[in-house]
């Protein structure tokens, strides 16, 4: 694990973490906590919990990837506690009484659970710390509530639904799926172990069964086609999306089996669609094998409740991010909980081999022995991967030939090599041969043209006209995904630091593309307006035209203290400095980052001085 750690940060923990400016605190006051609380929201609920814990680590360690991932790497292992104790108390329900045996059936899942090559990226991918701290306190819930069950005691079950399951789904969505963990603990070992359902059980599954009820109702109803509303901004509809998961949980099951290195990978869009039954060909047998896994399941709830339990883990493990909701396809670290289910249910298939004589027993322990070798070689393997960004890259885009981001990826560590600026070198010949493969692979992948243009001008080539009209085209007219909105922020970054060589023209062009696609929602259509006032303000010194993008921000979101605080600028710095104490007096208890309150505090100073205008010309 150690060389992984020393890996820097990747893919959305720029976004999250790196360019997240809300959780870059210097104090531990409560105008920083109003400010990492009003920072940009993760998912629906905002999921506070891991949000402050990036925000204390940053606090302590700055934005040092190796504090976070070392962080996060404490956290896998204190989850690996809380696997051990389930395990114990679920091994309980094996046949006969035999402690020893029990502990070491308990300590080899955990250390196939903790060693696993597929829990890599929750630890060194720094943003998936959302997944590992809700399973944290899902984990510890579950282990209250089943404590308290066994002991007929209402103090675990308080403690289980009134602290650790709100910890666990604030800290991520998928923390909500506790009360459905809950019951499959209730339906199927504790009912074979006590013979029977008392009445808890029976008004838990009743309740249960209505909650899920209700929210099948609520998605079909006006009120809840915003959880559906994605699907605007995805190149798959909602049917194809259930069809492919079908396969796609196939193949998860095929990484926990059997994890190969040219399997595994940070992403896997290159999992190709199921447009159909039949189309391809392993759509309808994936979905009649999870029909016959749920029917095992039920087969065998009585005559063996853990590989029952086992599975309906698993199911319940992949209900929200690989059913309806309109996810990405897949990610490895979604299987960071329902691996748990499945080796449940291997450790009581284990059992039984263990406990039998002969060939099987020795088959059992020479299968247990072998995972403990295997796993960890593969984990280790992997973890020395992501030490080190062109490695990591490189490795990914010869594993995954027909992934349009594993190609990105592997271009752009190319392209910011040094070498890469001249004209006839290798970098710059393979970084382009990436890039452009990307863009093949995916019609409607967007940021490789971007990284082709920065390329040209680093090369002293200037902006390649067809590439800007092909970005432009694709800004306007495919698909406008949740990241694509950053393509714009680059753009404006890039422009402002010189990077970029294109002329205002070609980059108003892009902008207005962008803004012409009608499937961009109104929050990334205000955040452009606001990034390219910051263009007109910063390179192209023109103020006017920067007021008049603000004013267009505003009128989406009129009470977004970010631009506001630009507009109290813009009129400082065109001599209104009435309009500009006005705007400031509007803003005094609004969440403000760090920066902002200090360009705030400025300004106040500017105006409270005899001659504003004197020395605070470039505020």
């Amino acid at each position: 694990m150690a060389p992984g750690l020393g890996g820097g940060f990747f893919f959305d923990d720029y976004p999250n973490i790196v360019e997240n400016k809300s959780i870059q605190i210097g104090s531990l006051d409560s105008a920083s906590l109003r400010q990492v609380l009003a920072g940009p929201a993760a998912g629906p609920l905002g999921r506070p919990v891991s949000v402050a814990s990036f925000a204390l680590t940053h606090y302590f360690f700055g934005l040092d990837p190796y504090a976070f991932k070392a962080i996060n790497l404490a956290i896998h292992l204190l989850n690996g506690l809380l696997v051990f104790w389930l395990a114990q108390r679920l091994l309980r329900a094996l046949p006969g009484d035999n402690p020893c045996r029990r502990d070491r059936l308990a300590l080899w899942l955990t250390a196939v659970w903790l060693l696993h090559p597929i829990q890599l990226l929750a630890i060194l991918h720094v943003v998936q710390r959302m997944t590992a701290l809700s399973a944290l306190f899902l984990f510890a819930a579950l282990l209250l509530h089943m404590r308290a069950r066994e002991r007929g005691t209402m103090t675990g079950l308080l403690l289980a639904w009134g602290v650790c399951w709100p910890l666990s789904f604030f800290s991520k969505e998928s923390g909500a799926l506790f009360p459905f963990f809950a019951l499959a603990w209730e339906l199927i070992v504790r009912r074979s172990a006590q013979g029977g359902l008392d009445r808890f059980a029976r008004a838990f599954a009743v309740l249960a069964g209505l909650t899920f009820l209700v929210g099948l109702a609520y998605l079909a109803l006006p009120s809840g086609r915003w959880l559906l509303a994605g699907y605007d901004s995805r190149p798959f509809t909602l049917a194809e999306r259930m069809l492919t998961e079908g396969r796609v949980l196939w193949f998860y099951l095929s990484l926990i089996v059997l994890p190969r290195l040219d399997a595994l990978g940070l992403q896997h869009d290159d999992i190709a669609l199921s447009l159909g039954l039949a189309e391809p060909w392993t759509t309808t047998p994936a979905l009649l094998g999870l029909v016959g896994l749920a029917w095992l399941a039920w087969h065998l709830r009585a005559r063996a409740p853990l590989v029952a339990f086992g599975i309906a883990w698993f199911f319940v493990g992949h209900a929200m991010e690989s059913t309806v909701l309109p996810l990405e396809i897949a990610h490895e670290h979604r299987n960071y909980v329902p691996l748990f289910g499945v080796l449940v249910a291997a450790v009581a298939l284990l059992a039984r081999a263990v406990a039998a004589r002969g060939s099987r027993k020795t088959l059992g322990l020479a299968l247990a022995g072998l995972a403990l070798l295997y796993l960890p070689f593969v984990a280790a393997l992997r973890a020395h991967q992501f030490g080190d960004v062109m490695r990591r890259t490189q490795i990914e885009a010869q594993h995954h030939r027909s992934s349009a981001r594993a190609q990105f990826d592997a271009g752009k560590a190319l392209a910011l090599l040094p070498d890469a600026s001249l004209p006839d070198s290798p970098a710059r010949s393979f970084a382009r041969a990436h890039l452009q493969r990307a863009g093949e692979l995916d019609g409607n992948f967007k940021t490789s043209w971007l990284v082709l243009i920065h390329l040209d001008c680093r090369a002293g080539l200037g902006g390649d006209p067809a590439m800007v009209a092909e970005l432009a085209w694709r800004l306007k007219e495919t698909p406008f995904g949740p990241g694509d909105s950053t393509i714009l922020y680059a753009l404006k970054e890039m422009s402002i630091d010189g990077s970029l060589c294109l002329a205002r023209p070609e980059v108003e062009r892009l902008f207005a593309a962008a803004q012409a696609n009608p499937r961009v929602g109104s929050h990334p259509r205000m955040l452009m307006h606001s990034w390219l006032a910051d263009y007109f303000a910063l390179k192209a010194r023109d103020l006017p035209a920067a007021e008049a993008e603000i004013d267009r921000a505003l009128a989406i979101s009129p009470h977004n203290p970010s631009n506001r605080l630009k507009r109290a600028q813009m009129d400082f710095l065109q001599g209104r400095y009435k309009e500009a104490a006005g705007r400031l007096d509007g803003l005094r208890d609004s969440a403000l980052v760090s920066d902002e309150r200090k360009t705030m505090a400025q300004l106040q100073a500017c105006l409270a001085s005899d001659n504003p205008a004197k020395g605070c010309a470039g505020i």
